[in-house]
């Protein structure tokens, strides 16, 4: 099973694997191995309505509660995603990829830089189409439970060793959109999204995952490629 670790709580990855590997990459494939046939009806519904979509949009609240200290951090930000590309927007960063370049906004500044996409990255940021099948072995899933409204999906690693406790998703019932998701880990940090919205209608136009350096005026562009 593949390990990934996050080495800041509101940092852009994980922002990524939440939207991501939380909301869309639970595939028929992914959880053939589980033992909860309910779950996977849902799941595999779930997951085939996101997947044959134009994109994925989401406005996303991002909370992140570490129980050491007592800090709780919120950030509120929305994605689109399509393939491997994607366009991240937050209050004091946005982020646009094409698959073979990626552009980083600082509005505060007025200053983008560009960086090449590496076709051999393995990370959230340079794959994100990965995460379709990120969770396709080492995981148990269950129906934890299940309300008039939606249904509460837990997902626990097979290995024991890792820093993860559970993943819990929850899915609305009549249109099968994720509602929230929640990460825990065994050093006491739980990572919450709340999806306000969760749109898979939205057609992007060819360049929408493109920086426009002619939409921000007098912008300092810092060409890394």
């Amino acid at each position: 099973m593949k390990n990934y670790t996050f080495t800041r709580p509101l940092n852009l990855n994980l922002i990524l694997c939440l939207c991501l590997s939380l909301c869309l990459s639970l595939n028929l494939n992914l959880i053939s191995a589980q033992k909860d046939p309910e779950a996977l009806k849902i799941l595999t519904a779930f997951s085939n309505k996101a997947t044959s979509a134009p994109s994925i949009s989401i406005d996303f609240t991002f909370i992140t509660n570490d129980s050491r200290d007592g800090s709780v951090n919120t950030m509120e930000g929305s994605v689109v995603m399509t393939g491997d590309k994607y366009k991240l927007s937050m209050p004091d960063n946005s982020v646009w990829a094409d698959g073979k370049n990626v552009w980083s906004y600082l509005p505060d500044v007025n200053e983008v830089t560009i960086t090449a996409s590496d076709p051999d990255d393995e990370s959230f940021m340079s794959r994100p189409s990965m995460l379709f099948t990120l969770y396709e072995e080492g995981y148990k899933v269950r129906l934890l439970e299940q309300t008039e409204k939606e249904w509460v999906i837990d997902l626990y690693p097979e290995d024991l060793t890792l820093n993860l406790v559970r993943i819990r998703l929850r899915i609305a019932k009549t249109t099968y959109s994720l509602k929230k998701a929640e990460y825990v880990t065994k050093d006491g940090i739980t990572v919450t999204l709340i999806a306000g919205r969760f749109d898979l209608t939205f057609k992007p136009a060819a360049n929408y995952f493109t920086f426009n350096a002619s939409d921000y005026k007098g912008v300092d562009v810092i060409d890394m490629r």
